[in-house]
């Protein structure tokens, strides 16, 4: 790039490009308006002042002006020559307009880069940490009352299936189901037969006993549910009935809960359920 001392505008443009850049106060699209305006108005001026010198010129040499009108007409080849060096002048300033456009645009345009990757990076990291505290999820342990009541029944192998808020559709009669989302199951809880029956056949389980928050026990039923493209487990028939409608289990949209399944290994291995309001626990 030509240095301005060494620039046949003579350092001009480089006070207009600071003009501007002060009017502007950090707005790019007027800067560059008011660059080119002053540029173009600084051209004009010296092409009047060119006029004026050619003027005095022809005072001083003739000691009289001829006027335009009163000038013979040029040759064609002076015309073009006059033409071409109007022309020329007018690629040479669009030439520097384009240039320290150019190389301004590069030193203004960097920052807002920099700015850009700095603010995807802060919202790359604020999406893994909001994903890393869903992995890092506080699972409490189960009461001890809970585990009273599976040791009195004889029962062994407690795993924890599902923690989760209840929605709306675990707790209206319409719907009359306690959802298991696949995708929200912590363990392994059928065993190989179970999976062959309600997966592959679409059977239901029936009578599976269930502990409810409030530490009695109804039987419940255990099916699949088929989705667009997947399928969910629920507990249904008498779900709303008898565990949603006791008001000592208090379950109600937003209730968090835990859902353990446990085993009756005198029993063939029944499978069984127990099901823990951790809001009711802490309250």
């Amino acid at each position: 790039m030509v240095s301005a001392d060494h620039h046949p505008d003579g350092g001009s443009f480089e006070r207009l490009m600071r003009e501007a850049e002060q009017a502007a106060k950090g707005d790019e699209d007027l800067k560059q308006r008011l660059l080119t305006e002053r540029v173009v108005r600084e051209f004009v001026k010296r092409l009047v002042q060119e006029q004026e010198a050619a003027v005095n010129y022809e005072i001083s040499v003739l000691g009289f002006h001829v006027p335009k009108r009163n000038r013979t007409k040029p040759p064609p080849h002076a015309a073009d020559d006059h033409h071409d060096h109007h022309q020329e002048k007018k690629r040479h300033f669009e030439q520097i307009i384009n240039k320290k456009s150019s190389s301004s645009s590069i030193v203004t345009q960097e920052p807002k880069k920099q700015q850009r990757q700095k603010k995807r990076r802060k919202i790359t990291n604020r999406t893994r940490a909001a994903a890393a505290a869903q992995v890092i999820e506080v699972v409490p342990e189960m009461p001890e009352r809970f585990k009273n009541e599976i040791e009195e029944m004889g029962g062994s192998k407690v795993v924890l299936v599902i923690q989760k808020k209840l929605m709306m559709c675990d707790t209206t009669e319409r719907h009359n189901r306690f959802s298991i989302p696949i995708g929200k199951i912590k363990n392994d809880f059928l065993e190989a037969e179970e999976k062959e029956r309600l997966i592959d056949r679409g059977e239901a389980i029936e009578d599976v006993k269930l502990i409810q928050p409030c530490v009695s026990t109804v039987n419940v039923r255990l099916k699949k549910w088929d989705m667009d493209s997947s399928y969910t487990f629920n507990l249904t028939r008498t779900w709303y009935k008898e565990a949603v409608c006791n008001t000592a289990n208090q379950l109600e949209i937003g209730s968090r809960m835990q859902l353990y399944a446990f085993r009756l290994e005198h029993n063939n291995n029944e499978l069984c359920f127990a099901l823990v309001n951790l809001d009711l626990v802490n309250n």
